[in-house]
């Protein structure tokens, strides 16, 4: 595990600005014996998530090893995570509550110790990088828009506006942090902290889009669940979206396949044409690609 990380660290170019990773992803399978580790870097920090019970001695023998390969670390918080219930503690050194990373020469802010979405997906990166060309110019709806990620990568690579939809107003006013931080023009930024599904109207008001991204949490407690209300969102593309707009379709469900997203498409709206599956980031290897993230992208032909 630690020679991986150092492989990284290895490649990395030091002229770069040091970037938010992934330096370890045993949860892909792709690491026998270490499915339960994930190390995340939060340069000058690390971030060790553990998903399993783990004897002390292993957690001492993990940190001191991270340490010796890079002894510039300034400090480590170890998570453990237990379904919905995450403990942090910080295991050397000092870690902020708050801090800026760093992705594609935008900054964003995390919370490194806080709850286990810290602020920033890193594996949709690949994706934000691959839908720059699609941003420039564009009228862009961020769909469970959380702290805006999408929406900061557009508009710093020129889109002509992005309307962020979440139910969190919290989670909106880091994104607008967010892009502060950047030096953006939030005239061409909305935020709507509303449910989507009692909100159509002003979706509609603010369109049509010549790209959708809709980023949905798999199964959140009283608000969403994949199985049923992913095709509610898909019904009304053709509300607001422009002609020959693109969709950007994600699904992060180890029980749901590709083929769930392309089937509920094809009934509730068949003038989206299915393009695309976007690959894997790299630093997020699966040995089963139909249980990890899905995102597609298809062409609405309305």
């Amino acid at each position: 595990m630690i020679e991986v990380c150092e492989a990284k660290w290895a490649s990395a170019d030091a002229t770069e600005q040091p970037q938010a990773r992934r330096l370890f992803h045993g949860r892909g399978h792709s690491y026998p014996g270490y499915e339960h580790v994930v190390v995340n870097e939060f340069p000058p920090y690390l971030q060790i998530s553990l998903y399993a019970q783990t004897e002390p001695y292993a957690i001492e023998q993990l940190v001191d090893g991270l340490l010796a390969a890079r002894p510039q670390i300034e400090g480590i918080v170890l998570q453990h995570r237990d379904g919905r219930r995450t403990a942090a503690r910080i295991v050397h050194g000092d870690v902020p509550e708050e801090h800026v990373v760093y992705e594609d020469g935008c900054g964003y802010f995390i919370a490194p110790q806080k709850n286990q979405n810290i602020g920033l997906f890193m594996d949709m990166a690949h994706v934000r990088r691959a839908l720059v060309p699609r941003f420039a110019g564009a009228r862009v709806l961020n769909l469970f828009a959380y702290t805006c990620a999408f929406s900061v990568a557009a508009i710093e690579a020129g889109a002509e506006l992005v309307v962020n939809n979440d139910m969190s107003g919290n989670a909106l006013k880091i994104g607008e942090r967010n892009h502060a931080l950047n030096g953006h023009d939030q005239r061409r930024v909305r935020m709507l902290p509303h449910n989507l599904f009692k909100s159509w109207w002003k979706i509609r008001q603010l369109g049509p889009f010549d790209l959708v991204i809709i980023d949905p949490p798999t199964n959140q407690r009283g608000s969403f669940n994949a199985e049923k209300s992913y095709g509610q969102i898909l019904k009304r593309v053709p509300e607001f979206t422009a002609p020959q707009g693109r969709v950007i379709a994600c699904l992060n469900s180890p029980f749901l396949g590709p083929d769930f997203l392309t089937q509920l498409m094809a009934r509730w709206c068949p003038a989206c044409e299915f393009v695309q599956r976007l690959p894997q980031h790299p630093d997020f290897p699966d040995q089963f690609p139909e249980r990890a993230l899905k995102v597609l992208e298809f062409v609405y032909r309305g």
